[in-house]
Order: C-alpha cells, then structure tokens, then sequence
C-alpha cells in the first residue's frame, strides 16, 4: 500500500463526505476510501516518519514508504493513506484491495437475479386479488372472511423477515435465499391443491413466512458490494421489480384464473419459483462480507458457494486464489431479536411508521380496487386484472426514477459538504489549531457530520402529500361511482407517488446499519405488512360505515400529517449518522482486536 502524502491545501477525498479529515476504519461495510494504519487508533492520519512499527500495521499488511528520508518535511507534515476506490474521482492505487471484486456487469447481473426472485415475494400477493370474489364463491365464504387471506399473508410477510434476516446478517445471504425458495414453492404446490378454507389459510401464512424474507434479504445483498454514491440505484432496480409483481400481479392473476381456474395462479408461482431456484442455487455467490470479504475469500461451508465460482475463470476474476482478507468484517452474532434492538432507535421507528403507513394505504387502494369493480361495476375478473395496469404502470416508474434521483442527489449533496468541511477546517486552523488538530475536531463533533436523512428523505414530504391527495380522489370516486377512465387516472396517481418512500427508506436504513442490512430492511417490512394487515382486516367494517370516500380520507390525512414526524428525522439527522459511524466503527476495532489475540494465542502455541 503507498502513501499519498497531501500538502497544506490538498484535497482529501473520501467515499463519505461525512468522515472526510479523520476517516474510519472503514464502517462495516469499508465504504470509506481511507484505511486506518492501526486497529487501536481509528483514524488515518499520523505523524509523518521514515519508518511504521509494527503494531501499527492492520492485518499484516505492510505499508510500503514509497518516500525518501531526504525528501521528508517538517515533522507535522500528515500522512494519508488510501486505498483502491471505485470513485471515479479518487487516486487509484494499484496495490490496495478494491471494495469489491465484483465489476459493473456482475453487480448488475447479480441485482437482476435478486430482483427476479423477489418478484415471486411481492406477486403472490397481487396475483391472489382478482379471484377473491371467486374464492368468496367457491367457498361458500363472506367478503370478510375471504379477506383474512390477505391479512394472514402480510402477518406471516412481516414477522418471518424479522427473524431470517438476522439469519442472514449471521449465516450469509445464500443459505437463507436458498430455503425460503424451497418452503415457498412447497407451498405453491399445496395451494394449487388445496380443497377447503382452511388449506388456504395455512398454506398462505407458509407462503407468505418462505419467500418474504427474500425483500430484506436482497437489501442487505446489495449493501454487500455497493458504495452510498452508486446505492440508490441498484435499491431503485430491485424495489421495481418487486413493485413489478405487485402491481402486474392483478393482470397476470387475471389472465390465468379466466383462461384456466384460480387453481392457475399457484401453478404460475410454482414454475416461477422453481426457475428463480435453479437460478440461484447455481449462480447466486455469497456476498455478507463476514464471510467472503470483497468476495475473494472463498466460503468455509458449501452451501455458501455457488457453484459458478468453481469455475477456473471465475476464480481468478475474483482473485480467489489470493483472496484479500483484510476486508474480511466482524460476524454478527445470531440474535432472534435484532429486530428490537434496532427499534430502539426512536428517529428510525417514526420513519418506518410513515413508510409502513403509506404502503399500507397502498395495499388498501389494491384490495378495493378488486372489490369495487367487482361488485359495484359488474366487471369480469379479466378486466379487473386490466385495470390495475395504470398502477402498476405509474408504481414502476416512480420507484425506478427515485433511485436513479437519489443517487444524483447524493452526489451533489456530498460535493456540497465537502466543500463546507475544507472552509470549516480552515477556520479551525485560523484558530490556532494544528492541521491534525483540526481534522480530529471534525471527525469527533456530530456538528460536522453528514446528514444522510436529510439527503435521503428531501423528496419524501411532497411525494407523501401528492400520494395522499391521490388516493383520497381515488377513494371518492369509487363512492360515486365516477366513470372508470376517473378511477383509473386517481389510482395511478396515487400510485406513482407512493411507494418512493419504501424507496428512501430502504436506502437510508442500509446505510445507517451496514453490517445489519436485512435486519434493518426486515424492520421496515415487519411494520408495512402489519399496518397492511391491520386495515384489510377492518376494511369491510370500515367501509359500511365509512364508505370509500370516507376510509381513504382518513387514511389520506393522517398519512399527509404523519409525514410531518421525518421533520423530527431529519433535524437529528447529523447526530443519528455520527453515533451510527461510531457503533460500526467501534465493530471494527474490536474485530481486529480479536484477530490480533487470536494470531497471537496461536503463535506462542507454535513457539511452545
């Protein structure tokens, strides 16, 4: 690794603007482009000397000094040590170990394989929409009864990623990708099979409890291998597509149960999820970093390895075969209530309120828009599945074009701070502080920290209020009943502005919690599918005496003011990301405090 020795007025780039003088030891997720030179002093600037002792090297790497005694300054002069980044903007240094050994085309590829699964996660829940009516019939049940489910499926989709993201953040994404396919597609079998009620009832909450996990899953996966700055997008991609099935799943519903039987559907998800598997047992890599690092340490268990990996071509892209392990980060625990610890945090819980509310505004807009048609329109279950197409339209859209605008946002923001952080040092020093001084001021004051709930949630306020005024149209014409073309134009409006927020939020708590991604996404999806079920519960008894126009009001309004709780967010938003950074980074230290035992205990065994 060489040094890059900055002058008084030079540059110092880092991933997040947020630690920029006296950067981590790299969060879990090593996001930062400045490596610590000692796992017991948690910044990257020291004292300029010829030579580095020892015990001041992390993981036995050997920092090389590049620069001759004689060339050497003043003895405050400050040494900046980097590594390899993917910022374009950053100096790349041939001999650190990059981020990540997954390229540009893997990473997509590998999105696009969690987005294709994670579409069977949200579809079979819009699929089942059209033929509830036709369910109520068959069964000989009430509208209430056949509403129970939908509720038991958002119970079970909330409460099982609350468990088996934890899983993951411990045993590494693969294994739990792996079963919660296999015990969904279990399932789909049994559904397509079923002969009463009370089958479909339990076989939805197996369901439901198998592939939800796959949605906080594919966050954390993708938090594996991305940096903050190129995040938004690979979020955006895969919540597309999971909106994708959410939102076509009405039609592609519609068109099996009329050409066949609602039996169809499940066959549908059948083969769907069986192709998804094959996918991923065969392709899909392990990327938690506690347990591949960069993705150059090769897995201890089979089930964490893919068998493309064993390809010769592959290992060596990877480098496989001299793996990097100084990005090898400390192993989350297994902790069956990790979800609660994250809960704590009062900030984090108002915003998984105002997403999980607004979601569940959503799914209630779903579920009336099949019975209203049904019953108060007359129409046939093909074109009820053709009228969710404006928004399941709008709904992609506005999923897709949030990350794409928060990724530039980002940038722009963090360009922004950079900027004020160079004038805040230079006024520290007009002080009479030293350069290090001042820099170690910087990094230990939450004042100069980057606000990422700022950043991250600066278009949600008008999203939400757009998204509310939306569905309260929405519902007052089904109570009218307005002509279709009216019903359709509130929907997709409503919907286009909706679920940007699942968006926000999803991005915001993979950054806040790095090394617990899918407890974090698990967190969020516990508090949407509760809320969802909690309405759908009570939307026949709602309606009868509410109406249509009257429940979506209600749900509108409150909505539009609880949005008002991310003011409280945001304005401690700078502390939030400082005692985030500091936990992580207090994560590291202690890791390289026990490897460092661990290399020792296990060298006096081999001196004795």
């Amino acid at each position: 690794m060489r040094q890059y020795i900055p002058d008084s007025n030079s540059e110092y780039d880092t991933e997040d603007a947020d630690c920029i003088s006296f950067a981590r030891s790299s969060l879990s997720h090593n996001e930062d482009n400045i490596s610590i030179t000692s796992p017991s002093i948690p910044v990257a600037y020291r004292e300029k000397s010829s030579s580095v002792p020892p015990e001041y090297t992390t993981n036995d790497r050997k920092v090389a000094n590049d620069t001759d005694n004689s060339d050497l300054e003043e003895d405050n002069k400050i040494h900046l040590i980097h590594t390899k980044s993917n910022h374009i903007n950053e100096p790349d240094i041939a001999d650190a170990s990059p981020y990540t050994r997954f390229g540009p085309r893997a990473k997509m590829f590998f999105v696009f394989q969690c987005a294709f699964t994670g579409f069977f996660s949200s579809i079979a829940s819009a699929i089942y929409y059209p033929v509830l009516t036709v369910i109520e019939k068959k069964f000989n049940i009430t509208e209430e009864q056949v509403n129970i489910s939908v509720v038991v499926y958002f119970l079970f989709q909330g409460f099982s990623p609350s468990i088996m993201g934890g899983l993951a953040d411990s045993l590494g994404r693969r294994p739990i990708i792996l079963a919660s396919i296999i015990v969904y597609f279990g399932a789909c079998i049994g559904l397509a099979r079923s002969e009463n009620y009370a089958q479909i009832i339990v076989l939805r909450c197996l369901q439901a409890a198998g592939i939800s996990p796959v949605i906080a899953i594919n966050s954390g996966l993708v938090g594996d291998f991305t940096l903050k700055s190129e995040r938004g997008n690979y979020v955006g991609i895969i919540s597309g597509f999971q909106v994708l099935g959410g939102s076509f799943g009405a039609l592609i519903g519609a068109a099996l149960a009329s050409r066949w039987s609602w039996r169809a559907i499940f066959w549908f998800l059948t083969i769907g999820s069986g192709a998804a598997g094959i996918c991923s047992i065969l392709l899909l890599p392990e990327t938690k970093r506690s347990v591949v690092g960069n993705g150059s340490i090769p897995p201890k268990n089979m089930i964490n390895t893919a068998p493309l990996l064993l390809l010769p071509i592959m290992r060596k892209k990877l480098h496989m075969d001299n793996p990097d392990y100084d990005t090898l980060e400390p192993k989350v625990k297994i902790n069956f209530l990790a979800t609660f610890t994250i809960l704590k945090n009062v900030p984090v819980v108002m915003l998984l309120f105002v997403a999980g509310f607004q979601f569940s505004m959503y799914t209630l807009h779903q579920t009336s828009l099949s019975t209203a048609l049904s019953k108060s329109y007359h129409y046939k279950v093909i074109d009820i599945g053709l009228c969710y197409l404006p928004s399941g339209i709008c709904t992609l859209i506005s999923v897709v074009s949030s990350g794409r605008f928060l990724n530039w946002y980002y940038r722009r923001e963090m360009a922004k701070h950079k900027v004020w952080l160079k004038e805040q040092e230079e006024n520290l020093m007009k002080e009479n502080h030293t350069l290090k001084e001042a820099r170690a001021i910087l990094d230990n004051d939450s004042f100069y920290s980057f606000n990422l709930p700022r950043v991250r949630l600066a278009p949600a306020f008008f999203t939400l209020i757009l998204s509310s005024a939306g569905f309260i149209s929405f519902g007052w014409c089904i109570k009218v009943k307005a002509p279709l073309p009216a019903v359709l134009v509130t929907s997709g409006f409503g919907s286009l502005f909706s679920n940007c927020i699942l968006t926000m939020s999803t991005t915001l708590i993979v950054d806040l919690y790095p090394s617990k991604a899918s407890t974090g996404t698990g967190c969020l999806n516990l508090f949407r599918c509760f809320l969802s079920a909690i309405f759908i519960a009570c939307l026949s008894r709602m309606t009868k005496s509410m109406t249509y126009g009257g429940v979506f009001t209600f749900m509108g309004g409150f909505s539009a003011v609880a949005s008002l709780l991310l003011y409280i967010l945001v304005g401690k938003g700078k502390q939030l990301t400082f005692e985030r950074r500091k936990e992580e980074e207090q994560l590291i230290i202690d890791f390289q405090k026990q490897q460092l035992a661990m290399k020792q205990e296990k060298q006096e065994k081999l001196e004795v």
